[in-house]
């Protein structure tokens, strides 16, 4: 059974947003003001930045190929069958453990609301694996329920942005850089986690209604309205409370709004916010991870199960594998970590995303953007995404070099039991029958 295109721009935009707006603005923004101070704005800034460069270069990708896989698809095409599949499984560590960190921050928010003494891990889990089902029954459902999520967390932070202004006391903003300029930076690479999503539909190419046109609006403009949702309410949020009260709290937004009003149902407000938050973002990784294992297997990079569709059109064994491991992940793993680690792969995967565009930038005059001087935009956007990638714990560094000897061996063995299947990608006749095939 082939994947079903039902979903249209207004769907495609939620499911983009939705994929953003979650722990990084929620929970992380806190982390990250302990460590730039106010500067956590031009943090904010710096990811968005970053954000909009690769976003525009997603947009050009994704109109040359709307198909199912998004990222993974773009550098097997224009890359080549090896980084295509550096970039997918990349894409599918990011989104696992970026979904554990989202079910984490579920579990916190929803123990400190309803009972301290709940097990965060296993409310986590538990939350994965209704949100699975979810995308396991469909992607319409799937779609409709990001749609509702997304209006409540903009409201909420809509709300917090409004009541927060009249407590904002400039004093708060002094000093501005308090750590030093570098903190910035350092700042920048965990926050970055806040944008990470802005791609999501790129992976649903072969579920979207009028692919070329709907995928490359809905990237860019998510990432503009998160963007000047971010700078808003974090402005507020260091101007209504000292940074270093931020640093320790798992709730930042909460505990700024509470400082300031001492008002506990703004406070709760906020909080359930942050619920509706995290349980959208979850379900996006769910949806966005299992299509791009769905794209892989059906080039026999990953086990044949996994592209089988079920009687609701969804790929169904990948969703099960994708949820069963992002269940285990919020089990097993601390939250700081897995935010570095999620966003060290999502850069990785970015970084020759933009390469992807640049080449398909330079040899084709059928895109989106078709003046060969747009290349500059993804060159700008791989120097970006690598330099915030080394902004990172050095841990994470080895992990990253550790997981990537483990996944080129992990190729080689494939390919001597048999070649991944043949489909277009670099070749001349390849990519005209990629084109036409689009």
């Amino acid at each position: 059974m082939a994947l079903k295109r039902t979903l249209g721009f207004k769907e495609t935009l939620a499911i983009d947003i939705g994929a953003i707006i979650g722990a990084g603005i929620f929970v992380i923004s806190g982390l990250a003001a302990g460590i730039a101070g106010p500067a956590v704005i031009i943090a904010l800034v710096i990811g968005a930045i970053v954000s909009i460069l690769t976003g525009l270069s997603f947009a050009q990708l994704a109109h040359s190929y709307a198909k199912e896989g998004g990222n993974y698809e773009y550098a097997r095409r224009e890359l080549g069958r090896y980084p295509g599949f550096i970039v997918g499984l990349t894409f599918v560590v990011s989104g696992i453990v970026g979904g554990a960190v989202m079910a984490l921050s579920f579990g916190s928010y929803f123990a400190s609301l309803f009972g301290a003494a709940l097990s965060v891990p296993v409310v986590a889990a538990l939350l994965v694996a209704i949100l699975g089902t979810i995308n396991y029954v469909g992607v319409k459902l799937t779609a409709e329920a990001s749609l509702v999520l997304t209006v409540i967390k903009i409201t909420v932070l809509v709300v917090f942005i409004a009541v927060g202004a009249f407590f904002i006391r400039p004093g708060n903003y002094v000093p501005f850089a308090p750590e030093g300029s570098s903190s910035i930076f350092v700042a920048a690479a965990l926050v970055f986690f806040a944008y990470t999503g802005f791609a999501r539909s790129t992976a649903l190419g072969d579920e979207v209604k009028d692919p070329k046109h709907t995928i490359p609006k809905a990237t860019v403009y998510s990432i503009l309205i998160s963007a000047v949702l971010y700078v808003a309410v974090v402005t507020v949020m260091v101007g209504i409370i000292p940074y270093g009260s931020l640093a320790a709290s798992q709730s930042p937004l909460e505990t700024a709004i509470r400082y300031a009003t001492g008002d506990p149902i703004l406070g709760y407000i906020i909080a359930i916010g942050a619920l509706f938050a995290t349980i959208n973002v979850t379900l996006s990784m769910i949806l966005g991870v299992s299509r791009v294992t769905f794209a892989m297997s059906r080039d026999d990079n990953l086990p044949k199960a996994a592209r089988r569709t079920n009687r609701f059109g969804t790929p169904g064994i990948a969703v099960i594998v994708i949820t069963a491991a992002m269940a285990l992940s919020a089990l097993a793993i601390n939250f700081t970590e897995i935010a570095s680690l999620s966003n060290a792969a999502a850069l990785l995967s970015y970084a020759l995303a933009n390469v992807a565009a640049i080449r398909l930038t330079l040899r084709s005059r059928s895109t989106l953007f078709k003046s060969k001087y747009f290349a500059a935009v993804p060159i700008m956007g791989v120097i970006s995404a690598v330099s915030l990638i080394f902004f990172l714990t050095t841990d994470i560094l080895y992990f990253m070099a550790a997981m990537l000897i483990i996944v080129t061996i992990y190729y080689a063995l494939l390919r001597r039991k048999g070649s991944p299947k043949k489909r277009p990608n670099g070749s001349a006749s390849g990519r005209r029958a990629a084109l036409s095939a689009t």
